[in-house]
């Protein structure tokens, strides 16, 4: 590869593939075709980088860790990413293994593993950080830069602080290090508590280190990291597809140009579907109206017809109405609708408590508040809901299934 000297460094940053995940539990009640097509898109998220990468002409690629989400990974899911990182070739590939794709004997990094299966090697392209020490190797074809970073050794949760004694400096023009953990000053859904925090570091540890670029890893939302004076020093790329409620919004890949003006970090695209959640408010309106209101809640969102959407409905309905039954029009909107019926009746329409019909509610209502979870809670007002079908003698409609 053929450089010149004091050119820009362009580099593609993405991480948190999580290949190969099951999409359960993820509060959308994924149909099964719908479900099988989603993963794919997820397993994917290789090509999709590559594809970025080469088309912004970047000179490397980096991926700070969780390739996959469990060592479960059918062999021919990471064929096809093996196959895709090997198609950036000659230019290079960076991984840092993270806490589910660990870089431990036995698994898929490890060689052994990949010959006694018959399957192709790690590309000679890819440079993947091994040992659980920080590591400094150069970057080809760029004397002017080097790249450090380490691996997760297994999955079991990192404490320690990786950057209290920060790793030695490369003292390359360009120095970029790749770093998979919590930044305590992260600010997305799945910030760093309870079994997501592994190790942790801080901003300041962040920032003394001293590389030009970091690139991070193991939250799933884009977030920058910006010094004193306001120049970029490390982020977050995110996960690049949206696979539940706790990764709604745009994916991105981040392209990332360190010159001698500054650094300058963009956004382009990863995903052509997007996951949202939406709330709205439906208090008192009659059929036609909750299908126009949540047909204008979709439009205010941008919703398109490749998207995942799941519609939370809140306020107050009479009892007897049937909020959800007036929107099976509205689901052919997007690639999946999913309503979640969390209206509460107004006060108005609670019996007295002498009556057995008031009674019931308020035993229910009681059960609800001791309820140890949400998922409790739900299961009582579902109760509620065809109980007091059951005593008015209406016919009992059992609701869909639903996740949470």
């Amino acid at each position: 590869m053929t450089t010149f000297a004091g050119a820009p460094l362009v580099l593609l940053q993405s991480s948190d593939w999580h290949v190969g995940s099951a999409l359960t539990g993820h509060g959308l009640s994924w149909p099964s075709e719908l479900r099988s097509v989603r993963q794919f898109e997820i397993d994917g998220a290789a090509e999709r980088a590559v594809r970025a990468a080469t088309e912004t002409e970047a000179d490397g690629l980096l991926v700070p860790g969780d390739l996959w989400d469990a060592e479960s990974l059918p062999a021919a899911t990471l064929h096809r990413l093996l196959e895709a990182l090997a198609s950036f070739a000659p230019k290079p590939v960076f991984v840092a293994p993270g806490n589910h794709d660990f870089a431990g004997a036995g698994g898929w990094y490890d060689p052994a593993v990949l010959s006694a299966l018959g399957m192709r090697a790690w590309p000679e392209n890819v440079i993947v950080f091994r040992g659980s020490e920080w590591s400094t190797v150069p970057f080809p074809g760029r004397p002017d830069t080097a790249v450090v970073g380490r691996a997760f050794p297994s999955s079991a949760l990192a404490a320690e602080r990786p950057l209290a004694r920060p790793p030695v400096h490369p003292g390359t023009r360009h120095s970029i290090l790749l770093l998979h953990g919590s930044y305590e000053g992260y600010e997305g859904f799945d910030a760093p508590v309870g079994s997501k925090r592994v190790a942790p570091f801080s901003r300041s540890e962040l920032l003394a280190a001293g590389f030009s670029w970091a690139a991070l890893g193991h939250h799933h939302h884009v977030q920058v990291v910006a010094d004193d004076g306001g120049r970029p020093r490390a982020a977050y790329s995110g996960c690049p597809t949206g696979r539940g409620l706790d990764e709604t919004g745009p994916r991105v890949f981040l392209k990332i140009t360190l010159n001698v003006e500054g650094t300058r970090v963009e956004t382009i695209s990863a995903d052509k579907r997007l996951v949202r959640g939406l709330s709205v408010d439906v208090s008192e309106l009659e059929s036609r109206e909750i299908a126009e209101r949540v047909g204008s809640a979709l439009d205010r969102a941008g919703a398109t017809a490749a998207d995942i959407v799941r519609v939370t409905l809140v306020g107050t309905q009479a009892y007897g109405s049937r909020a959800m039954a007036a929107l099976g029009a509205t689901a052919s909107r997007v690639a999946h609708l999913v309503i979640r019926d969390r209206t509460v009746r107004p006060a108005s329409d609670t019996p007295g408590v002498r009556t057995a019909e008031g009674r019931f509610i308020a035993d229910l209502l009681a059960r609800r508040q001791e309820a140890p979870d949400e998922a409790g809670r739900r299961v009582i007002e579902l109760a509620l809901v065809l109980g007091r079908d059951a005593l008015a003698g209406r016919a009992l409609v059992p609701p869909d299934a639903e996740e949470s």
